[in-house]
């Protein structure tokens, strides 16, 4: 048994040694993308594009001609650049009142690259000067865009940029009605554009108010379109695309409606179903706790409510924009919030959270388990694989096991604060959320550095971070070697 494997051990190191030299050789002769895609992980090199933007935004940000105001920390830059490109939107201090033309204009560059990406830029800017690239290349781009394969990335990546701004361009225009006439046409059409894509990139910040869109909180105009921007972001890109294809389908072939439903990848059925019962159980929820508490929708009319209380549920999706203040929910109502903002949105768009197909696996698998048929797991007549179970499984242990840390750190940083407010705080920072209940300013120098590695981890994944610091085992392999059970008493 030794000797044979010690065999496989030399076997693996004469490979290792193969690998370099090969690698040697393609490095003389590649470009900088490749040489990166090659030796590092494609992780390593998102996160690591993440961390740059960052960095630099924080540079911006900290000029004097980006603030009104002098005196304001390093820290405090660093946290509203992280807030930014991570696209949470928590603040310690108010933008509208803190930075220039010129910084809220970095904060808008800041939340679109941020959102879509460093890398979709960077890909997109290497397509239009050259025809061919690698398969490493073409692998980093489709991760970072969220795509499966790597097959006709370009195109795929052009359609990002393009669906992008042009659901910006209609939010702007549709925003741009009501505060041209509160601001003025330049201020208008500036704050028009910020929060159209504050919105679509589910960052949500703001840049004329202390107190987010609370003065809106019954404009129907306001509110629904920051709402349709926040869903439109949140759905994810491949699921807008293959809308775009059916419905022209749709118009080719005169299909009706329910045909073309069930002609979606189950990918799409399953964004689209959940995401639509997680509004409305939202609102129906919110609307439950909070109707006759006389500091958030007591004192408004049925409509009112029913506008407000839709409006909470979307931004929820990973939006924190708020028309109400969080602080004068009940406790009830911030527990409940918290669940919602764990879920998040959906893959490959501009939503955090552990995501909405996330959840919906685990439901299945447990709905599965309760009816004593675990091996028939099924959701829209196609079975699901057993190793999406695992990484459903693992994802939403990770991010508790990231938030639990969290949150006891900042019950020690800040024993001042209720606990149940620093889980909100903590929350909405790994689920890249944005919504807080008053307690950013008052957190401590320490406090708003766990924050910031909080809103840094949901923007790349706890797993991706776990898997930026693996190392690769030099242990001979074990795969043909089988243990007898191990006889443990679970529950």
């Amino acid at each position: 048994m030794k000797d044979i494997l010690q065999s496989k051990l030399e076997q693996q190191k004469k490979l290792q040694k193969k690998k370099k030299e090969q690698l040697a050789k393609l490095l003389k002769h590649s470009t900088l993308l490749e040489y990166l895609t090659t030796r590092y992980k494609i992780v390593t090199i998102l996160a690591a594009s993440f961390a740059f933007l960052i960095l630099f935004g924080t540079l911006l940000l900290s000029l004097p001609f980006s603030n009104r105001t002098a005196g304001t920390s390093i820290l405090t830059h660093l946290f509203v650049a992280t807030s930014a490109v991570c696209v949470t939107g928590l603040s310690p201090i108010t933008v509208a009142e803190q930075y220039t033309l010129f910084g809220k204009i970095i904060m808008i560059l800041l939340m679109q690259v941020g959102g879509l990406g460093l890398m979709t830029f960077v890909s997109m800017a290497l397509t239009l000067g050259r025809n061919k690239f690698s398969f490493k290349e073409l692998t980093a781009f489709a991760d970072a865009a969220g795509k499966h394969g790597y097959y006709d990335v370009s195109g795929y990546l052009k359609r990002i940029l393009l669906y992008t701004f042009a659901f910006e361009f209609l939010g702007l225009i549709a925003l741009a009605i009501r505060f041209t006439a509160d601001f003025g046409m330049k201020q208008g059409l500036f704050n028009a554009l910020f929060i159209s894509v504050a919105a679509f990139t589910n960052a949500g910040f703001d840049c004329f108010a202390s107190d987010s869109l609370a003065r809106y909180a019954t404009d129907p105009l306001v509110s629904i379109t920051v709402m349709l921007l926040i869903i439109v972001g949140g759905l994810g890109f491949m699921v807008w695309i293959e809308l775009r294809h059916h419905y022209q389908d749709m118009k080719k072939k005169r299909l009706p409606l329910r045909s073309v439903f069930s002609s979606f990848s189950v990918h799409t059925k399953v964004v689209c179903t959940i995401t639509f019962w997680l509004i409305v159980s939202g609102t129906l929820l919110f609307l439950l706790c909070e109707w006759n508490n006389p500091l958030t929708l007591g004192t408004h009319s049925i409509p009112d409510k029913f506008l407000i209380a839709a409006f909470q549920s979307v931004t929820l999706r990973t939006a924190g924009f708020a028309t109400i203040s969080m602080a004068a929910c009940r406790r009830v109502t911030r527990m409940i919030m918290c669940l919602f903002m764990i879920i998040g949105g959906s893959p490959g768009g501009t939503a955090g959270g552990i995501k909405t197909t996330t959840f919906l696996v685990i439901i299945v698998m447990l709905r599965s388990f309760f009816k004593n048929e675990p091996d028939n797991c099924n959701l829209f007549h196609r079975r699901i694989r057993r190793t999406d179970f695992v990484s459903a499984e693992l994802i939403l242990t990770i991010y508790m096991i990231f938030l639990f840390i969290g949150v006891a750190l900042l019950s020690v940083t800040e024993p001042e604060i209720p606990v149940l407010d620093l889980t909100f705080e903590g929350v909405s920072a790994i689920a890249t959320v944005g919504l807080s209940a008053d307690v950013t300013s008052s957190l401590s120098i320490l406090g708003r550095v766990i924050i910031i590695v909080m809103m840094f981890t949901g923007r790349i994944g706890p797993l991706a971070m776990i898997e930026i610091f693996e190392r690769k085992s030099t242990a001979p392999p074990h795969e043909h070697v089988h243990y007898p059970h191990a006889d443990i008493l679970i529950g």
